[in-house]
């Protein structure tokens, strides 16, 4: 595909080649690499814009055949917490405006995330040239599931991202839930918004007849729940580990036939006094209540590595108060394993109640517990699911998703050429 200069996509705190599972590395992460790699299988190159958390990194690596990641320093190099990044953006912008040079070689600036967004603002007003958006998250909904408290200045947030959204050339929605909180809460005009959902590296994950998982997490006596995600109170770790309370004392031969895999949060080989606040408080509860011998901890993982995980799992579950799309679920369902995961958000129209898993309230431990007895205990219900999850997780395909994205640029910036897949070459992305 001949595309009129190239792709600037923004993804400020989130390195698309950073470890999966880490503080600040999740699903934008992934969204960004696969998107990026996707659209230059296509022929459309693409830089991404990060900061340069890890000094160990380059600063630019390659990302496909001709696109790469331009890691900045913000005006200072080494790990940020999100949180307090917002004062480093404008030096964010300046390092960038730098790069870019003259004459300017970017057709479409795609920013991720509100940080991202606030570059993306700045940049679009001094190159002039058009910016897409995707929110990743929102800040309205994140207040009504978590509530104000924690480090970020939410108002502020609130007051960038109605900006970034209001200014933007067009607003990437992942769901129709998503879709509706943009025109409810943020009044952006519907012929302004595409509803475009994320996608699953198809070619990687998908059910293996043997899952080669690694010795140590591998159990041929208990049926595996798997978790993958950060640290943090939304992704809802806590409830889940509440659950399996609920399990061991209302459940106790399910739960003597079970273990809990936790993949993502602090590296395994850090010692007691360098944890983080959140796995010492979930240690100190899994203790207080008798739960370690149903609970193992993978630390963070490679995105690759994730497959023999599902695909050992019997279930998978995204407790999370709030997911704007749920792209775990969906990885998950594209291996064939059921997910149990919170009626919210994005995860309420990618999971299909009784089908390909099950959905259960947010922060709601006891049903839960429920929910995963009953696929434990069920066997006919979990292969159905099983089935039905792999067939559903299959229409994720990322492939699809740039070619809509890249039809969305040629939109914005008036290209009339449109992408040809026969003439696309994919065998590098082969596994």
């Amino acid at each position: 595909m001949v595309f009129p200069g190239k792709v600037m996509l923004i993804s400020v705190h989130g390195d698309p080649l950073a470890r999966l599972g880490g503080i600040q590395s999740g699903g934008q992460n992934v969204y960004v690499r696969e998107m990026a790699r996707a659209l230059d299988s296509m022929g459309i190159q693409v830089d991404v814009f990060t900061h340069w958390s890890d000094p160990g990194l380059p600063r630019s690596e390659p990302l496909g055949r001709k696109s790469r990641v331009i890691r900045l320093t913000g005006g200072s190099k080494g790990f940020h917490s999100k949180h307090q990044m917002f004062g480093m953006l404008p030096m964010f912008v300046k390092e960038l405006i730098q790069h870019v040079g003259n004459p300017c070689h970017y057709a479409v600036i795609h920013s991720n995330y509100w940080l991202s967004g606030w570059v993306g603002l700045q940049l679009q007003k001094i190159l002039r040239i058009p910016r897409i958006h995707t929110s990743h998250s929102l800040g309205t909904v994140r207040k009504d599931a978590i509530g104000t408290k924690g480090n970020e200045p939410l108002a502020v947030r609130l007051r960038v991202e109605r900006e970034v959204l209001k200014k933007a050339d067009r607003v990437i929605a992942t769901t129709p839930f998503e879709e509706k909180i943009l025109k409810k809460h943020y009044f952006v005009p519907n012929d302004n918004i595409s509803v475009v959902p994320c996608g699953v590296n198809t070619e990687l994950f998908r059910p293996l007849k043997n899952s080669k998982l690694d010795r140590r997490f591998s159990d041929q006596e208990r049926k595996t729940v798997l978790f993958v995600g950060r640290f943090e109170e939304n992704k809802g770790l806590g409830v889940l580990l509440k659950s399996f309370k609920i399990l061991k004392e209302k459940y106790p031969l399910t739960a003597a036939r079970t273990r809990l895999v936790i993949a993502g949060g602090d590296c395994l080989e850090l010692p007691l006094n360098a944890l983080s606040a959140e796995k010492k408080q979930y240690l100190k509860f899994i203790g207080e209540n008798r739960i370690s011998e149903l609970v193992e901890f993978a630390g963070p993982l490679k995105h690759e590595d994730l497959l023999a995980y599902y695909n050992d799992a019997s279930i998978t579950v995204v407790p999370s108060y709030y997911e704007s799309f749920g792209l775990v679920a969906v990885e998950a369902m594209a291996c064939g394993c059921p997910v149990i995961a919170s009626r919210t958000g994005g995860l309420r129209h990618n999971v299909i109640h009784g089908k390909t898993g099950l959905l259960v309230e947010p922060k709601s431990p006891e049903e839960l517990a429920s929910a995963i007895n009953f696929l434990l205990t069920d066997e006919k219900a979990r292969k159905q699911m099983s089935a039905e999850a792999a067939i559903h997780g299959k229409r994720f395909s990322w492939l699809k998703v740039a070619s809509q994205i890249s039809g969305i640029y040629r939109e914005v910036t008036g290209w009339k050429e449109k992408y040809d897949p026969k003439s696309q070459d994919i065998s590098w992305l082969q596994i």
